[in-house]
C-alpha cells in the first residue's frame, strides 16, 4: 500500500479532475464487491499485490474509514456483491473465458460457495441497500440508477474491487450516464492477469486506474476524499 500513497502521481496523470470538490448532498458511495473470496486472506480468489498495487486485505481498513466518514456526513451508502448461479444460467460466456465449462457449481464466485460473503469488517446498516449482481458493472441489471436519482446524487464514489473488472466497468457505465465518477485507489485492488514480474506501476490495477482517470472520472486516495 505504501507504493500507492507515495507514487500515485508518478503513475497516473491526474491533471484534469472532474470533481475537484465534493458536495455530500449530491454524492453516493458504492462499496463494491468487498467479498471474502478476494479481500480476506485465504479467500479462493484472494488478490495478491502485483506491480505495487494493494493486495486484498490492505484495502479493507481504508474502505471502513470511507464508509464511516460517509455515514457521518450523511452521504448515502449502497453495497454491491458479485456472483453467478452455480448452474451458469446468468454467466454468459464467463465459463468459457475462465476455463470453467461444466465446473461453475464448484466455482468460488458462484452464490453459496462462501466467497460471496462480505469481509467480516464490513457491515451494511439496515437502511443501506445491498445489490446482488451477476455482471461486473454495478449498473447492469440493478437499481443503482434509481438509488442515485432518489438520493439526488450526481457523483458516484467507488470503494472496492476488483479494479480491472468491476471498478472500471461500473465507472464507464456511470460516466456514460453523465455521473461524476470517483474511484479511491487505496480501496481498489485487481485480480492479477497471470503475467509474471509486472514492474511497479503496471498491471491490471494501474492500467484500469489510468483508463478511468483519462476518460471516465477521477482517481483519488481515500485520504484526499475524506
Amino acid at each position: 500500500m505504501d507504493y500507492t500513497y507515495d507514487h500515485i502521481d508518478e503513475v497516473i496523470n491526474r491533471a484534469n479532475m472532474l470533481a475537484p470538490t465534493i458536495d455530500p448532498k449530491k454524492t453516493l458511495l458504492l462499496v463494491l464487491d468487498m467479498q471474502k473470496a478476494c479481500v480476506t486472506p485465504g479467500g479462493a480468489m484472494y488478490i495478491e499485490s502485483v506491480g505495487g498495487a494493494p493486495e486484498g486485505k490492505d484495502v479493507v481498513p481504508p474502505t471502513v474509514k470511507v464508509i464511516e466518514a460517509c455515514r457521518a456526513k450523511g452521504i448515502p451508502v449502497v453495497w454491491s456483491m458479485w456472483g453467478i448461479r452455480p448452474d451458469g444460467k446468468d454467466a454468459g460466456y464467463a465459463d468459457v473465458k475462465w476455463g470453467l465449462e461444466g465446473k461453475l457449481a464448484e466455482f468460488p464466485g458462484a452464490w453459496g460457495n462462501g466467497g460471496d460473503e462480505l469481509d467480516d469488517a464490513l457491515k451494511p446498516l439496515e437502511d443501506e441497500p445491498v445489490i446482488r449482481k451477476h455482471r461486473f458493472s454495478s449498473f447492469y441489471g440493478t437499481p443503482l440508477n434509481e438509488y442515485m436519482r432518489k438520493a439526488g446524487a450526481d457523483t458516484l464514489v467507488i470503494a472496492g474491487v476488483s479494479t480491472g473488472n468491476c471498478v472500471i466497468t461500473t465507472a464507464i457505465d456511470g460516466a456514460n450516464q453523465d455521473y461524476k465518477v470517483i474511484t479511491l485507489a487505496d480501496t481498489n485492488a485487481a485480480i492479477p492477469s497471470g503475467l509474471k514480474d509486472e514492474p511497479l506501476g503496471y498491471g491490471q490495477h494501474w492500467e484500469a486506474l489510468r483508463n478511468v482517470q483519462a476518460n471516465h472520472g477521477d482517481v483519488l486516495l481515500s485520504t484526499e476524499f475524506l
